[in-house]
């Protein structure tokens, strides 16, 4: 019994090892199939594909033996093979569109027709045939009979292939046909409007001649024309406005939406109307919110609108170097008027805005403290809301000389959200005000820290500025220009930009060759992009560029001034600075998403 199974054993061993060999052998070949495929070696990969083929029976195997013999114009020796693998398989559709490629390319189109029409008519009973069908036609390029498989098979079948059809047709360049069969689906499937969005994106991206936009835009309002009932359409050709910046036009869309439907396209507009916001886009949005109030207080969307029309009121009017007074005395009072007309729960914004002005710009900071105060005995706002606004009455007390407090309340917020990006904000404001007061080792210290922040904004800001007081600070002679540029910034804090200005101008007139004078330029331009001079904050991140290139913000600036080009659709301009940045600073921290950023104007239309 024993001496049986030692016997077994050794033939076991014998065959494993067998099929290990084996193995190793084919794996060697592929290898070396593959390398005379790359080099062009044709007659020698295709000896080796076929042995290959027939020993591991491979798709992959067959297919790269039989593009070899295509190459090599073998078609005598490709058609005898196919037949054979035919007659082992007959419903194998993927050989027989082969062969028919063996007929085609040998000029017997004929043979080639009626190869291809009976594979049309094979596959045309199961949609995952119909699909691999269409893929290896376009494959071989044979588009005409992919968009009659995809026919065939959705008149047999009774289903649509309408998205496919629209993607061959995007393939052969024609647009027109294209866009009548992506919108004929949407019109009998609603649902895919987010899809087809996508997919446009895409088409446009890569638009070569700079025609699709056009040819997308008409097709899409003539649809409207024929079938203005169809919300859909309405909905996609807003999308395209908005896509191509035609803000203005897509919103009277929106209205005209609005107007003749009566279907409560409220939402929509409310929508588009923030987006505008995000996009700086102040006086449009503001009268998309005007035109949801003015449907009156009953509806049900009056409040939203109300809420988002003061808050953009407030960003407009406080985002510019000197903002006006009276405007400022007539927001805060539209604003006091608001909290006894909206939900405590919904006054988040307009408690936000009210103390902003109240603090930094009217001089109301007992007011505003006040408020606050109120606000978080009443428990008017979610936990993570009410850190923020304990954040602003740190900073309040900051701005009104009792720093001892603002510490408090910074430490107050960073223990209640220790390890949350507002506890890291909590402990980032607690190291600034310590650096606007000169109190430099310390604020350092406590930057240091910051630097492993989860919140990369966090983290970025801690680690510059804790460079910038490690390349300064330690030098002799800075001592006093480092406090001057630290008022500088805290002036920039308290929104007192003239004397942020007259600050930074100090150490230019008195110290012009200090080494602080491209951290100055890079402050200055800072505080132009903040208020919205991206003339004059271009040009400045490009000095710092140009003229400190061996210096620490040379990165930051050169980063800055592409995001600025972008904004003025200055294309190669930004393209070029990103180039340069993922060029000549590899190591920064900014070269990720410069490359991200670069690839997306590469790939987009000219």
């Amino acid at each position: 019994m024993k001496i049986k199974q030692i016997y077994r054993f050794i033939l076991l061993l014998n065959l494993l090892f067998v099929i290990q060999l084996s193995s190793f052998s084919q794996n060697n070949n592929a290898q070396l199939a593959l390398k005379y495929y790359k080099n062009e070696e044709y007659d020698k990969a295709a000896e080796l594909y076929h042995k290959l083929y027939n020993e591991t029976g491979y798709k992959n195997n067959r297919d790269y033996y039989l593009r070899c013999l295509f190459v090599l114009k073998d078609y005598d020796i490709a058609e005898k093979f196919l037949k054979k693998e035919i007659r082992k398989n007959k419903n194998d559709y993927y050989l027989q569109i082969d062969l028919g490629m063996v007929y085609f390319n040998s000029n017997k189109f004929k043979d080639a027709e009626v190869i291809f029409n009976k594979v049309i008519e094979l596959v045309k009973r199961n949609k995952n045939n119909v699909f691999g069908a269409a893929a290896k036609f376009i494959n071989y390029r044979q588009y005409s009979y992919a968009e009659q498989t995809y026919k065939t098979g959705a008149s047999y079948l009774r289903t649509s292939f309408n998205m496919e059809l629209g993607n061959l047709f995007y393939i052969q360049r024609d647009y027109q046909r294209m866009m009548d069969y992506y919108l004929e689906h949407l019109k009998n499937n609603p649902n895919i409007l987010s899809t087809l969005q996508s997919r446009l994106q895409y088409v446009m991206a890569n638009d070569i001649d700079g025609s699709v936009e056009t040819i997308i835009e008409t097709a899409i309002f003539e649809k409207i024309q024929q079938e203005p009932q169809n919300i859909s359409f309405n909905q996609l050709l807003i999308w395209h406005y908005t896509q191509a910046g035609k803000f203005r036009v897509a919103l009277n869309q929106l209205y005209a939406i609005d107007k003749r439907t009566k279907t409560g396209s409220e939402k929509d507009i409310l929508n588009f109307g923030m987006m505008l916001y995000e996009n700086e886009e102040f006086d449009l949005a503001l009268e998309t919110f005007d035109y949801l109030m003015n449907k009156g207080e009953e509806n049900y969307i009056y409040n939203s609108a109300y809420i988002e029309y003061l808050n953009v009121l407030y960003v407009k009017t406080s985002s510019v170097l000197i903002p006006d007074k009276t405007e400022l005395v007539k927001l805060e009072q539209m604003l006091t008027e608001a909290l006894s007309m909206v939900l405590r729960r919904e006054s988040y914004k307009i408690i936000y805005a009210l103390v902003n002005i109240k603090a930094f710009y009217l001089d109301k900071h007992q007011e505003a403290i006040n408020l606050i105060e109120k606000c978080i005995n009443e428990k008017r706002f979610l936990p993570e809301q009410e850190q923020i606004i304990k954040l602003m009455l740190g900073d309040i007390y900051f701005l009104n000389n009792n720093p001892w407090d603002a510490i408090l309340v910074y430490a107050q917020v960073e223990k209640e959200m220790l390890e949350s990006p507002i506890g890291h904000e909590a402990r980032y404001r607690k190291a600034k005000l310590a650096y606007y007061t000169g109190q430099f080792k310390w604020a350092q210290a406590q930057l240091d820290v910051l630097k492993a922040s989860t919140s990369k904004l966090i983290a970025n800001d801690a680690m510059e500025l804790s460079l910038f007081i490690s390349e300064n600070f330690n030098l002799d002679t800075t001592e006093t220009t480092m406090q001057i540029f630290a008022r500088a910034d805290f002036y920039i804090f308290s929104k007192q930009y003239n004397l942020a200005f007259q600050s930074l101008d100090s150490i230019i007139q008195f110290y012009p060759s200090h080494s602080l004078i491209d951290d100055v330029l890079y402050k200055k331009a800072q505080i132009y992009e903040a208020t919205g001079n991206y003339t004059k904050a271009s040009k400045l991140y490009k000095e710092v560029a140009d003229t400190y290139y061996y210096d620490i913000l040379a990165d930051n600036a050169l980063f800055k001034y592409a995001i600025i080009q972008e904004k003025f659709k200055n294309t190669e301009l930004a393209k070029e600075a990103y180039f340069k940045l993922i060029a000549d600073y590899p190591g920064s921290i900014f070269t990720v998403e410069a490359r991200q950023n670069l690839r997306k104007l590469t790939d987009a239309k000219p």
